[in-house]
């Protein structure tokens, strides 16, 4: 996306502002053209994922936490789309590709290739992760959406239940990442002291690869 054509993107994400504009001129937001094919894009990956993972992946071991990540997804993406809140959605989404990639990475990683490779694989997605999902989420999405809406009053267009509903979604998805954040870490602790496999550590972040892929 060019850097002119979004102001709801923050300049850490490839964005021009330090403070993004989600609902600048609401509902009549300037989007890029193709961000709408992008939207219809994750919309359908995500609601695959809703029929695949209870038919094929009811054996996870944390197969609950899966499926409400993928419903609260592909809620969110849905919901932001319908009510046209279509640019924090992106920037969301966005996001979690970020972290996605760092998560893909290392389960490329896991048991056939050697700990030299594994290490730093495994250290890349859990800064990322600690970084973008657990630190910047929260406090530089949700914070602003907050600071946009709620402090300053700039969403006057936007319905204010439905604000409500998307600031809850959001806290929620934050909750989830600490979550599996904390399943990555005890992951690794098993793998060093306990002689346990890297399967668990790659299992934390499956989620988000499948999906957001990575929102959360």
């Amino acid at each position: 996306m060019g850097r002119l054509d979004c102001n709801f993107l923050d300049k850490r994400l490839g964005g021009k502002y330090e403070r993004p504009l989600y609902f600048d001129n609401y509902p009549c937001q300037k989007m890029p053209d193709y961000l709408d094919n992008f939207y219809m894009f994750r919309l359908t990956y995500h609601l695959l994922e809703l029929f695949y993972t209870p038919i094929y992946q009811r054996d996870r071991a944390d197969f609950p936490e899966y499926m409400l990540h993928h419903l609260m997804t592909w809620s969110l993406i849905f919901f932001s789309y319908s009510l046209n809140f279509i640019p924090i959605g992106a920037a969301v989404m966005l996001l979690h590709d970020v972290t996605d990639l760092a998560v893909s990475i290392f389960k490329l990683t896991v048991d056939i290739t050697p700990v030299y490779v594994m290490i730093p694989a495994y250290v890349l997605m859990v800064t990322s992760w600690a970084y973008v999902r657990i630190w910047f989420f929260p406090t530089k999405v949700i914070g602003r959406l907050y600071e946009e809406c709620y402090s300053m009053g700039e969403c006057k267009n936007a319905p204010y239940n439905a604000l409500n509903m998307l600031f809850s979604y959001l806290s929620c998805l934050c909750c989830l990442h600490v979550f599996w954040f904390y399943l990555m870490v005890k992951g690794m602790v098993r793998r060093l002291f306990m002689k346990k496999g890297f399967e668990e550590v790659a299992m934390a972040g499956h989620a988000n690869v499948d999906h957001s892929q990575k929102e959360e």
